[in-house]
């Protein structure tokens, strides 16, 4: 019964209004003639004066807050030439998912009428990040989002196979969109009752079930098949790390490069916990605002079957 109210509170409030969502694709643009004009091993120089001295204020955040240097690209893109070189018609596809962006935005409106609509900036970076949100908008990394039959993907794959299984193609782009716009919502306070560890966890698992709500897909299939084949494990894991860690996220969130199984799966257990937080909450609305924005995370915990999380 709670399903079949949820289903149809949900069909309700997805259909809304037109949404169109400002995108900016110049920086793929520089990237690509920067890459033209430059050899393996002598980038540095073509990625500072032609991608980061004309960059777009996304490009800027991004820059700061995941590429760091043109050096540090130049050597990324040199650490994986067989895959940079054949992302280039992937990432030069943005206009076609232009259709989808939109309809998906109509859908969110309809979730939260008084939604921000921050600039989407589609970047290329050096595989540390899928997307962010910096002061200008919101920042998507097209190289992670880039897979397909004609990207060759062998030296991720090989040398960082957590991080391989996290990539998508370019038709997951606007779900990542909807992930990020998530973020963009969040109006967390502090809230020194509930562990950091489980307000990260909170942050990135709403993230990805609005995103999911929005557009009647899994992001992650991996690592929620994987979390849906050891649920009671990776709860009770958990719940030990919010006694023994309550502050730290190793182990559960952005540890591609210590992960033994799957990563990110923080991730997993944060959606699960929103999902039966919205199912089984009255006011659904309220839910789903609280849900979008985080005003009070405690709330979202102790109306859910895992309140016994928190002490």
């Amino acid at each position: 019964m709670r399903t079949r109210l949820l289903t149809g509170f949900l069909a309700t409030v997805l259909a809304a209004s037109c949404q169109e969502v400002e995108i900016v694709t110049r920086d793929i643009e520089n990237f690509w003639r920067a890459y033209d004009t430059s050899e393996p091993g002598a980038r540095t120089e073509a990625f500072q004066r032609i991608y980061f001295d004309q960059a777009s204020p996304g490009l800027r955040d991004f820059i700061r807050l995941r590429i760091g240097s043109a050096a540090q690209l130049a050597a990324t893109v040199d650490r994986f030439p067989r895959f940079y070189r054949s992302i280039r018609k992937a990432t030069e596809s943005i206009e076609n998912h232009r259709k989808v962006l939109n309809l998906y935005a109509e859908r969110f409106r309809g979730l939260h009428p008084e939604a921000k609509f921050p600039t989407v900036y589609f970047l290329i970076g050096r595989l540390s990040s899928g997307g962010t949100v910096g002061d200008s908008g919101l920042l998507i990394g097209t190289e992670v989002f880039s897979l397909g039959p004609d990207v060759d993907a062998s030296e991720i794959q090989e040398q960082s196979p957590t991080f391989f299984r996290a990539m998508g193609s370019s038709h997951q782009l606007p779900q990542i969109v909807i992930h990020e716009l998530v973020h963009a919502q969040v109006e967390l306070r502090v809230q020194p009752r509930i562990p950091n560890l489980m307000t990260i966890t909170l942050l990135e698992g709403a993230a990805d079930f609005i995103a999911n709500l929005v557009t009647g897909r899994t992001g992650a299939k991996a690592r929620a098949d994987f979390g849906q084949a050891n649920r009671d494990d990776l709860f009770e894991r958990f719940r030990k790390d919010l006694i023994a860690t309550p502050n730290s996220t190793d182990g559960w969130l952005y540890n591609y490069a210590t992960a033994k199984d799957e990563a990110d799966l923080g991730y997993w257990i944060g959606e699960e916990i929103c999902r039966d937080y919205l199912a089984r909450s009255v006011d659904k609305q309220a839910a789903l605002r609280n849900i979008l924005t985080l005003l009070d995370p405690e709330a979202i915990v102790r109306g859910s079957s895992f309140a016994y999380l928190l002490p």
